[in-house]
């Protein structure tokens, strides 16, 4: 069935949570954000909140029906609904002190272990200060796709659009990745240049802290 990639919409918020939880279950993510109602409820603000930042860039891959595509004339009682199975957030450069407040963002709830967050957001902060600085950059918060819709090419689709905002503004992008999503974004042209190691329940979970430098229309770097 045919994907699309759209900006997603406030309407959108209780499905793309959704998504969210489905997809993450790594044992850090656990503990900062366990699927709990009180976690749940914080994240869905937490998305409704990027809806009035200019500098957030939500967006969507939509499955569609066969013949739900959007430009067919079938009633819609007959169509089925389309599906979000894949989302991501980004934010495109902004003032230092709004990077360090949306960093820090409102109070972590207390199911969601506040002290490993502090800990880990040190950690990210000071090593994304080290790598990009007073650079102006293009930061991903969140790529996810539904676990049974994976490897579809939904990933690819948000990816894309990143890296071709990216490029237009010819700036770099940073992200942290997990171990599991490292080499996804090696594929678009991020690399690793640092790391940080978290310990959860006695064992070392290690996020690769990693930049892409804009490319120019022919695929080289910008200059």
């Amino acid at each position: 069935m045919p994907l699309r990639l759209e900006r997603a919409n406030r309407s959108d918020v209780p499905e793309l949570a959704a998504v969210y939880f489905s997809t993450f279950k790594s044992p850090l993510v656990l503990r900062l954000k366990p699927n709990v109602p009180s976690v749940r409820e914080w994240y869905g603000a937490q998305l409704e909140a990027s809806f009035d930042k200019q500098h957030c860039h939500v967006y969507k891959v939509v499955e569609y029906g066969d013949d739900n595509d959007g430009g067919g004339t079938q009633s819609t009682d007959l169509l089925q609904r389309p599906e979000i199975i894949a989302f991501a957030t980004w934010q495109s450069p902004q003032l230092k002190t709004a990077q360090v407040q949306d960093t820090r963002g409102p109070e972590w709830p207390a199911a969601g272990d506040p002290a490993l967050f502090e800990e880990v957001v040190l950690k990210a902060t000071r090593i994304r200060d080290d790598l990009v600085g007073d650079r102006e950059h293009w930061y991903l918060g969140v790529l996810a796709t539904l676990p049974q819709h994976q490897r579809r090419g939904a990933g690819s689709l948000l990816m894309g659009e990143l890296c071709r905002q990216a490029d237009e503004a010819g700036q770099p992008a940073y992200l942290e990745a997990s171990p599991s999503g490292k080499s996804t974004y090696e594929r678009f042209g991020f690399e690793a240049k640092s790391s940080f190691t978290t310990v959860i329940n006695g064992e070392d979970y290690v996020d690769a802290c990693m930049v892409r430098e804009p490319k120019s229309k022919d695929g080289a770097g910008a200059q």
